[in-house]
Order: structure tokens, then sequence, then C-alpha cells
């Protein structure tokens, strides 16, 4: 995930761009679908790349298991395994974290085999060709594919009129907008906004047309929440003809890269890659976050401070930054004596915002990196770093729990020796801003070596509590 500034929170809108990484046992892989991975990883490099914090959350995932694989050694019979994984362990907790209706989400766009560029007449075969011309959705693809002597000189989107119109419309735009028009789109509205039932229920005289059509990983997306926006993007797989015939091609047998095919895949990259941006809401002038950031904040340095957990629980922790890259990429690392998380995410150059999630772990696949956010101010103070916010959802301080609420930090690097804290209490007082106020509080304790300080300021709720200090 490539965070936002709205990652979290009600506002967000995210956009989720796939591509499995599986071929069908048999076949060359080049096509179907290192082609949608190179696409994916490249609109990635060039994203995470730009250091201007977008609104929403970019999604990239990469899925095992799109391929149906019967038989003894069968992992997956009926196909699209990994895609539903990140469904329900993704996608839905997420949903349920933000409170989001799915139909407000900018949408799910999945790339598969978008290599194969082949213009010589009668390239494109047409499944079932006599219902396919009937079939709502697919009558204007056929008359397309006829009136062009079934060239395959175009990238195909499939997509729901009821759903799914939106996305479609701001790729079909994005693609019409690019270089190299030889290159065209045909796009298949499917009026059916349950169509995966209708094909699981063998309904209908197309049902069969169809999950040709829609044998993608979308059709597991529509299946696990059908309100979510989502286009299966192709160059229709076996359907193109290429230099050898599919029947006869082997693993070792991969299609050539020409000119043209590059070229095809190239603009189908640099459409999603323009697509996300926009529909991310990126900004394209923003200020530097390395500049930004406090002169001090880099690899190594170690901040330290309290977490105050509940009326008689207050805790010392200590937080070292790893790394923080140009883009504004920061890793740290929260602990205590018996406790550490480790944390990675963004530094926002425009709002000083500093938001860590935890640093995902391979096998892990439960929602804590949703739930877990910690996020806060980071400015310069006194010859030191002061980072102030609040920790949300628990974040396993208390054992392996995630939970909701928050619970106030405030964490800084100085030697609390400084001459004045007016900084922070003048601002406590502007703004009315809790956390800040903290910040104050906590240097003058460390300063006093806590003396004089009856109980927390806070309570495991952020409501003051009854206990009191002194100054």
């Amino acid at each position: 995930m490539w965070p936002g500034r709205n990652t979290g929170r009600l506002p967000d809108r995210p956009i989720v761009l796939t591509a499995d990484l599986d071929t069908d046992k048999g076949r060359p892989g080049r096509d179907d679908n290192g082609s949608g991975m190179a696409a994916l990883l490249e609109t990635a490099r060039l994203i995470t790349s730009q250091s201007c914090m977008q609104d929403n959350s970019i999604f990239f995932a990469v899925f095992d298991f799109e391929e149906k694989t019967s038989g003894s050694d069968g992992a997956c019979a009926a196909g699209s395994c990994g895609s539903k994984e990140f469904s329900n362990y993704v996608i839905k907790p997420y949903i349920d974290l933000t409170k989001k209706d799915p139909a407000e989400w900018s949408g799910i766009i999945t790339l598969d085999s978008i290599l194969n560029y082949n213009s010589s007449a009668m390239a494109q075969t047409i499944p079932d060709e006599d219902t396919f011309k009937e079939a709502p959705g697919l009558t204007n693809v056929y008359q397309s594919l006829k009136a062009n002597n079934q060239r395959g000189d175009f990238i195909f989107v499939v997509y729901r009129t009821n759903g799914d119109s939106t996305l479609q419309s701001e790729f079909d735009k994005k693609w019409a907008a690019e270089d190299n028009p030889q290159y065209k789109i045909l796009s298949a509205g499917i009026p059916y906004k349950n169509i995966t039932a209708m094909i699981d229920a063998k309904e209908g005289p197309y049902w069969q047309v169809y999950d040709y059509v829609v044998s993608h990983d979308t059709s597991s997306f529509w299946k696990e929440n059908n309100d979510i926006p989502a286009i299966a993007v192709s160059d229709t797989g076996v359907l193109r003809q290429r230099e050898k015939k599919w029947g006869e091609v082997g693993p070792a047998d991969n299609m050539d890269l020409t000119q043209d095919r590059l070229q095809f895949l190239k603009k189908t990259t640099d459409v999603v890659t323009d697509m996300i941006r926009g529909m991310a809401v990126t900004q394209q002038e923003c200020r530097d976050p390395m500049s930004e950031a406090p002169s001090g904040f880099n690899s190594g340095l170690s901040l330290s401070g309290e977490l105050t957990l509940g009326q008689d629980d207050t805790r010392i922790y200590t937080f070292k930054v790893s790394s923080f890259t140009s883009s504004g990429i920061a890793k740290a690392t929260l602990s205590n004596s018996s406790w550490s998380l480790d944390l990675e995410g963004r530094f926002d150059g425009d709002n000083h915002k500093l938001v860590l999630r935890p640093t995902p772990i391979v096998g892990d696949i439960t929602p804590k990196p949703f739930i877990c956010n910690m996020e806060g101010s980071l400015n310069e103070l006194s010859g030191g770093v002061l980072y102030t916010g609040r920790l949300f959802g628990g974040c396993g301080v208390n054992g392996d729990v995630y939970e909701s609420g928050f619970v106030p930090f405030v964490l800084y690097s100085g030697d609390a020796g400084g001459s004045s804290l007016a900084l922070p209490v003048i601002l406590s007082l502007a703004s009315g801003i809790l956390v800040t106020a903290l910040a104050a509080w906590f240097i003058v304790r460390r300063r006093r070596g806590y003396e004089g300080v009856q109980g927390p300021l806070l309570g495991n709720s952020g409501n003051p509590t009854s206990g009191s200090y002194q100054t």
C-alpha cells in the first residue's frame, strides 16, 4: 500500500492496481502474465518515486493462483484464489476500518496479458460467434471486430455498466489522450451487475460467452464485493493469435518482443500510471520532504518519551529511525524493554505530518497494518526533534491487542536541557492542541527528573484523568 493523506479515514477513496504472477501450466509466461506484472511494477516505481503526497491510498497487489489448477497437485481448482484472499484479508478489513461505502472507492484495475499486439487480418478470434454477437454488451464489440477485419490491434476493457462506468470512462479518456492512435481500445459494457452469479448458476443463453470474457481476477472482486468498481484490461489472451498457434505452444515459446508490442505495453502502462495519479489526487508540486523535515531526522536518530496507557500505566518508549528517503519514506522502530514494533510510512512536507504503520510481515495477512496507525507532527525544537501525536488502534502495546481508540505520545531527541519551552507553550495556547501542550509537559518532566508529577495526564481513552502535575 502507498498511503495518502486520507489513508485509514472515511474520506479515503482507494485505487487498486493488480496483476497475477502465474501462467497456465505448459504455456509461456511472457504475455500471461509477465506483461501485466511488468506494467504494475513500472507503475509502482513511477508513483512511489515521487515526493508529493497524494490524498487517496494506492494499493499495488500481486496474486498467485489466478489460473485454474485442478488435479492431484492442484491448489486452486476454481481459479482466482489469490485475489479472493486479497478481498477477504485486505479489502474487507479496510472497508470495516474506514466505514467507506465500497461503491465510493475509486476502483480496482486488473492487468492480465497486455503485450500481444497483432494487426494482421483475422488475428482476433471470436468465441462462440453466433452467441457472442447477440450477447448484451458484446454486440458493439462484435460489430467493431468485423468492421476491422478481426485485427488484434486493440486493448480490451471489460466492465459492468452498473457500477464500473466511471472507472472505464476514465481509462478510455486517458487512452485517447495518449500518443500512438494505431493502438485502439474496445470496451465491453456488461449490463448485469451480478454477472458472476449468472455465470456460476449457468443462467441464461449467454453465460458461456460471458465466462470467456470475464475470466480474470476482476470476476473475483465482483463476486466478493460487487459494489466496488472494477475493470479488466487485457489483450484477450488466447483469443488473439501470435507467431505460433496456441495449440502448439510450449513453455519455452514466448512471443517475440517486437517494437509494436513493446509500445503497446508502454501505452497501457502510461495510461494506468496517469489514471492512478489522477484518481488518487496527486499534487504536481509540493514542498520537498527532505528539506522540510527537521535537520536531525535521519538514519540512526533516537527519540524517547512516554505513552500513557492508563491512569496508573505510563511507559517509557524509544523511537529509532532506520531510514529516511528523498521521497519522504521513513522507517523506524518503536520499542521499550519488552516490546518492539517495526514501522514504515511517509512524511508530508506540506503539513509536517509523519504517518507510520506496521511493516508488513511475510505470511501475516491480518489487518494489523490498517488498524495500527502512528500519526503526528514532526518538528525541530531546542536543537532536537519533537514528534507528537496519537497512536491509534492499540498497535500491540498492551500485548497482542489491536483495539479502537488512541494513545497520545510525545517523543523527543534533545537532552531536554535547552533554555526555552516557549514555542510548545505558545502553540498550545494558540491552537488548543492537547498533544502540543503534552510536549511542553513531557520536557518539563524530563528536566526535573519527574519530580512533582502526581499521575498520568491522560487516561487510556484520551480524556483527562484525576491526576495533576505541578510546575
